[in-house]
């Protein structure tokens, strides 16, 4: 049986109704399935506006849905804009006017804010931070600098979009877009949302994977150090990596024994290597040019054989003098 108010939804929107039934109505479509579909029938309308005059006479409810097809065109705007804004608002630092500033970092803190709740466990501890340029700003994905670049660029985005959407909604006629509406919204932006923490978490496990096994070595940038200081000796790229000896240091460096856990020196004398992975995931690799202990940044230990330490030193050279 349908609902005894549909037959008054047109006069509702057309404002033909007395004030209280006006306002009967209003709190009923709230939770009317049939009475909302009935609403959407007559501001849905976007095409037959575009193509021909719709087959009415009453003023009232063509502005009404003309209003529908310029808010939603207002608030789709709204998102536009919202997104273009949240991808520069990590840039909010350096902006002197105090305003914008604001306006800038509130979709950033937001973001920090959120993403914080799913990866806070990745930063790394002050002590270990201190003097490891390679974790980026929100510091949520330490060993992969180009996740780490999209996480504080998309994820502000999609923040800021949300609130410009949201207001865009608040300023729209209340009879035009209704409470179901943001409903949906705000359950259609959860769902983006959580999908891309979930792109976030697979691509920074599946890096953190290949770094833990050592796998997929694809360039490294090794560096001689000794005590507090580091000078660059030579980058190992995929065209230097066609080159055997290259090849060989690669593979000893992957097939290194894993001997446990060690904290990261900072006083170093051997060679430190920023090894770059396939996939994703770049990190510090410390190497003792007396013992062959390897250590990784995140913690893991490797043994490296006296033989096959001896190589390694033929290829990029022994202590420096």
């Amino acid at each position: 049986m349908a609902c005894l108010y549909m037959e008054k939804i047109k006069d509702y929107l057309e404002e033909k109704l007395p004030q209280k039934e006006m306002e009967a109505i209003e709190y009923h479509l709230e939770s009317c399935v049939e009475c909302q579909g009935e609403l959407d029938k007559y501001l849905d309308n976007k095409l037959s506006l575009a193509i021909k005059p719709l087959e009415v006479d009453d003023e009232v409810l063509v502005s009404r849905i003309k209003a529908r097809i310029k808010g939603k065109r207002r608030i789709t705007l709204y998102g536009l804009l919202g997104f273009v804004l949240g991808m520069f608002s990590r840039f909010y630092t350096r902006d002197d006017f105090f305003l914008t500033k604001a306006i800038m970092a509130l979709p950033y803190k937001l973001a920090e804010f959120a993403l914080g709740i799913f990866f806070s466990a990745n930063s790394l501890p002050f002590g270990k931070s201190m003097n490891y340029p390679y974790q980026g700003e929100m510091g949520f994905f330490p060993y992969y600098p180009i996740l780490e670049l999209l996480a504080v660029t998309i994820t502000p985005a999609i923040v800021a979009s949300f609130i410009a959407v949201v207001i865009g909604y608040l300023l729209s006629d209340k009879r035009v877009f209704r409470r179901k509406n943001i409903i949906k919204f705000l359950v259609t932006w959860s769902i983006i949302f959580l999908v891309w923490t979930g792109i976030l978490y697979g691509a920074y496990n599946h890096a953190l994977e290949k770094i833990e096994n050592l796998e997929g070595i694809k360039a490294m940038t090794v560096y001689t150090a000794e005590k507090n200081s580091t000078a660059w000796l030579v980058r190992i790229d995929k065209d230097a990596l066609s080159d055997e000896k290259y090849s060989k240091l690669v593979t000893i460096i992957t097939e290194a024994k894993e001997v446990g856990r060690k904290i990261y020196p900072q006083e170093k004398d051997g060679y430190e290597m920023l090894v770059d992975f396939s996939g994703g995931g770049t990190i510090p690799i410390y190497l003792d040019m007396d013992s062959g202990e390897m250590i990784v940044r995140n913690g893991r230990a490797y043994q490296i054989s006296p033989k096959k330490l001896e190589y390694i030193k033929e290829v990029l050279g022994g202590r420096k003098k």
